[in-house]
C-alpha cells in the first residue's frame, strides 16, 4: 500500500519502519498540513493519523480530502472514549496505543481487500484486457499495443491500485534473465501512457517516484497528476 503517516509530535520510527519492512510505501510529512495537501493530491491508499491532540478535527479534515484512501487513527489511552465518534467522523479503523503491529497490518490488508473488490467491479467496465488481439479495451474502444506494452499493462492490471516495483515489472515484462534497464521500462510506460491518453483514459498510469508504477481507475485519474 502507498500510505501517508502523520503525527503531531515525533513520528513513531518503529511503526514507520515496520510498515516499510512489511512492503508498504510510507510518506512521512513533517507538518500535518502537508499531509492534508498530499492526501488531496490523490494516489494514496491509506492515511494513518497518529496521536493527535484533537483527533476528531483531524479525522474530519483528512476524511474530507482523502478521496478513496482509508483513514486509520491511533489514539492515546485517554482518548479511548472517542473511538465510536471517530468512526462516525469518517475513520475506517481506530487503534489505541500501544498498537499491536500485527493487528494493524492485518486490518490494513482486510480493508484494502474490501476496497479492491469494490474498485474491481467499477473498473471492469472501464478497462478490459484482450489477450487474443494484444489490446486493451477502454469503454469498448480497442487500443492495440506492442507485445512489451501489453506485458507491462497486464502486470499492472493484475495489481490494479497497487504500487508495482520497477524490478518486478521488468522481470515480468522482459524475463528474469534480462539485464535490468530502467530506461527501457520508462520508455515503454511512456508509450503506453500516450496511447491510453489518446484514447481518453486520462492519467491512469502513475509513477510513484523511487518505487514503481500504479494503474489506477480512469475515474480517479484527474486528481493524481503524473510524475513522469
Amino acid at each position: 500500500m502507498h500510505l501517508i503517516y502523520v503525527s503531531e509530535g515525533r513520528p513513531d520510527s518503529y511503526l514507520v519502519k515496520a510498515l516499510r519492512e512489511a512492503g508498504h510505501v510510507v510518506e512521512t510529512p513533517r507538518d500535518p498540513a502537508d499531509g492534508v495537501a498530499l492526501a488531496a493530491d490523490g494516489g494514496y491508499e491509506a492515511i494513518i493519523i497518529d496521536s493527535f491532540s484533537s483527533a476528531m478535527e483531524s479525522v474530519a479534515q483528512f476524511a474530507a480530502g482523502a478521496g478513496s484512501a482509508l483513514v486509520v487513527v491511533i489514539v492515546v489511552p485517554g482518548q479511548t472514549g472517542q473511538q465510536a465518534r471517530l468512526l462516525e467522523a469518517g475513520a475506517d479503523a481506530c487503534f489505541v496505543r500501544p498498537v499491536p503491529f500485527i493487528e494493524l497490518e492485518e486490518r490494513l490488508k482486510a480493508l484494502g481487500r474490501l476496497v479492491a473488490r469494490t474498485r474491481a467491479v467499477s473498473d471492469a467496465a472501464i478497462v478490459e484486457m484482450a489477450p487474443a488481439i494484444q489490446a486493451v479495451r477502454l469503454n469498448g474502444q480497442e487500443i492495440v499495443l506492442s507485445r512489451r506494452e501489453f506485458r507491462v499493462m497486464s502486470v499492472l492490471a493484475a495489481h490494479a491500485g497497487e504500487v508495482v516495483p520497477f524490478d518486478h515489472l521488468q522481470q515480468q515484462a522482459w524475463g528474469e534473465t534480462a539485464e535490468p534497464r530502467l530506461d527501457l521500462l520508462k520508455a515503454c510506460v511512456s508509450r503506453l501512457r500516450r496511447k491510453l491518453d489518446a484514447a481518453g483514459a486520462g492519467t491512469v498510469l502513475r509513477l510513484v517516484s523511487g518505487h514503481g508504477y500504479r494503474l489506477q481507475s480512469p475515474a480517479l485519474a484527474d486528481a493524481a497528476p503524473a510524475n513522469m
